[in-house]
């Protein structure tokens, strides 16, 4: 029997702990903030598994888990990442199964996080284990990065992770998550949206010669913003290796002014949500911004605006064509019967800090999952299976085994 066809079947052999595992994940507490709990449980099950495990805790309670097994020496080390915190559920009564209780129902596990992302912590926890059960050993180094802080940019999870040097001669970024199973990430857009306050004067409405409408004069600025969102959103960059399409974003989503119903808003806030290519640069972005607001106070000589660019995750592009990619592209075929394609993605993601400080390829993959950020999220049971078949296979592709 092949090496492969044993950790296929050792994996199958080992499904009721996979998904019982899956179910307490999506069971212990990690909104966003309050990663102290899925923290220490992550400790536990790496050192159970002989990993040499680090907390990385920035601030109380935010836990990111480093965990790193050394293999014997002859093969590439690869970082392997997911993230375990999770947006908030919510209303209860939205949901058909409890957000946090890991329910089995119609095939599916119910939960928040089941696709985004514990599909991924359970899936490298699971394959790494059913490798060191079989006696498997891996030539090359794997630091395995479970962390916190994702669903607000990171920076105290995986961009302290990086800032703390653990993926200092790393070759290959493993991104792992739940997703579509045709495709391979290996580009993403950056993020940089902004906060723009347009200043009036407060006064009472039965006053309103004193006051000046921040609001009034937010709305010039508003349509301003969304001619610049029309263009924007018309740019398509075609990523180099493949057939994907990558597109500009711009989006104004949230306004918010005024405090009474009685009160003249002295200010205004308009928050815009800004993604773009890698045919973009930020200096392009930021002069886009500057040059809005120029029309918009030329036609509003009144409009007094503040504004301030909020940077998020950068814009990455790994090759289509790297090891990391074939490894993954040969383990898919083997559970899932085809071969993913490369593809580079609209929305922007955290690998973008791995790929700025040390410049070396990434690939994301993962099978599954549905209602990501929303009520009723899920993923198959047997999506679970796949995922951590998917990943055991990827990590003796690409790091050798022996």
């Amino acid at each position: 029997m092949s090496i492969e066809q044993n950790i296929l079947d050792h994996v199958e052999s080992k499904r009721d702990g996979i998904i019982s595992f899956m179910q307490r994940l999506i069971q212990t507490r990690s909104v966003t903030g309050e990663e102290a709990e899925i923290g220490a449980l992550m400790e536990k099950e790496c050192a159970r598994d002989g990993l040499e495990v680090d907390l990385v805790e920035p601030l109380t309670g935010r836990i990111s888990i480093v965990a790193k097994h050394t293999g014997t020496g002859d093969g590439p080390r690869m970082m392997m990442y997911s993230h375990y915190d999770v947006v908030p559920a919510g209303d209860p009564d939205t949901w058909k199964h409890p957000a946090f209780g890991g329910e089995i129902h119609d095939g599916y596990i119910w939960g928040r996080g089941a696709q985004d992302d514990k599909v991924a912590t359970c899936g490298l926890t699971m394959a790494y284990r059913a490798l060191r059960e079989l006696g498997i050993q891996l030539k090359g180094d794997i630091v395995f990065t479970h962390v916190g802080d994702e669903e607000r940019g990171g920076r105290y999870g995986f961009q302290e992770v990086l800032n703390r040097g653990y993926g200092d001669g790393v070759d290959y970024l493993f991104y792992a998550h739940g997703g579509d199973p045709d495709n391979i990430g290996v580009a993403a857009n950056g993020s940089r949206g902004a906060a723009i306050t347009v200043k009036g004067r407060s006064a009472h409405t039965a006053r309103l010669e004193q006051g000046v409408n921040a609001i009034a004069h937010a709305a010039g600025l508003v349509t301003e913003l969304q001619r610049l969102a029309d263009q924007v959103n018309s740019r398509e960059y075609h990523l180099p290796g493949t057939d994907s399409v990558m597109k500009s974003r711009f989006s104004v989503n949230r306004v918010h002014g005024g405090v009474a119903n009685n009160n003249v808003p002295d200010t205004c806030t308009i928050y815009v949500d800004r993604r773009y290519t890698p045919g973009e640069t930020e200096e392009q972005v930021d002069k886009e911004y500057a040059d809005v607001i120029k029309r918009a106070k030329q036609k509003d000589p009144a409009l007094d605006v503040e504004y301030r660019v909020q940077p998020g995750n950068l814009v990455s592009v790994a090759p289509a064509d790297s090891p990391i990619v074939k490894g993954i592209q040969e383990a898919a075929e083997r559970v899932i019967g085809y071969t993913p394609d490369p593809v580079g993605g609209s929305h922007s993601s955290d690998h973008g800090w791995f790929v700025r400080r040390h410049g070396k390829p990434f690939a994301s993959y993962g099978i599954g999952g549905e209602g990501v950020h929303s009520a009723n999220e899920r993923i198959k049971v047997e999506d679970v299976i796949a995922t951590t078949k998917v990943y055991a296979l990827s990590m003796i592709n690409i790091l050798g085994a022996e």
